[in-house]
Parts: structure tokens; C-alpha cells; sequence
């Protein structure tokens, strides 16, 4: 997947600049040294919209809100044991929509909790001999 590099200002305005002079889209692409479909869908966005920038885009819908997520973490601080999917099993009750663990993890490591699992200490055993 090759890298993309977004389009200046100045681009954009050379780009309407010679569109207005009558050039053709192909000749443009040749003049910025960019694609002909860049420079398209310059034209088409600028004659839609009449703005050179670009518009930020939609971002995904948030399951928790900052109440929700003030909550999960409060849960954490009375109880520091209590695991990602009992917690996000209580959130979903209190939310009527599905959490997923991996949402719970993700807020809790952004309020600075890293999950660590306690190290297994190795079994010793005494006075057990083995008798032959």
C-alpha cells in the first residue's frame, strides 16, 4: 500500500487557478505532477462545496461516554482485583449495549491502570523424600 501525501493549499489553488484558464484536467495533472483523479476530485469538491480545505472526516460513534467511563474507573479504584469482563458485563447492564473487555482495558489504560498479572511463585515442596 503506497503512502499518500495530501495536497497543499497552494496546490489546490494552482490547480483551480488553471482550471479557471480553461486547461484540461490531464494538463494540470502534468503542471501540480499529480494524478488526474487528484486533481478530478479537487475540482468536483471545490465546485460542490466552493472551500479548498479538506473536511475532517466522520469519526466512529463512542460506546462509553466520560460519565460511563469516570464510572468504570471508579469500579477499579474500590476494587483493584475485579477483572475487564466482569466490569464491562456491569457497564453493559447499566448501558443496555454491549461493552466488550477490550473497550474496558482500552479506558482503563488511558486513566493510567495497566493490567499485570501477579508472577506464579514456584512450588516448594518439604519433607516429602521418595523411598526406594
Amino acid at each position: 500500500m503506497e503512502n499518500r501525501k495530501e495536497t497543499t493549499i497552494e496546490e489546490r489553488k494552482l490547480v483551480i487557478k488553471l482550471s479557471n484558464e480553461g486547461k484540461s484536467p490531464r494538463n494540470i495533472a502534468k503542471v501540480v505532477g499529480r494524478n488526474v483523479n487528484c486533481i478530478q476530485k479537487i475540482l468536483q469538491k471545490f465546485k460542490k462545496t466552493g472551500m479548498l480545505a479538506n473536511i475532517k472526516g466522520i469519526e466512529r460513534k463512542k460506546i462509553m461516554n466520560s460519565i460511563t467511563e469516570r464510572r468504570v474507573i471508579h469500579q477499579v479504584k474500590i476494587d483493584p482485583k475485579i477483572s475487564a469482563p466482569k466490569i464491562a458485563a456491569s457497564t453493559s447492564n447499566t448501558l443496555g449495549r454491549s461493552v466488550s473487555a477490550e473497550t474496558v482495558r482500552r479506558v482503563l489504560r488511558k486513566a493510567g491502570y495497566i493490567g499485570t498479572v501477579a508472577r506464579k511463585k514456584p512450588l516448594i515442596v518439604r519433607g516429602i523424600e521418595s523411598s526406594d
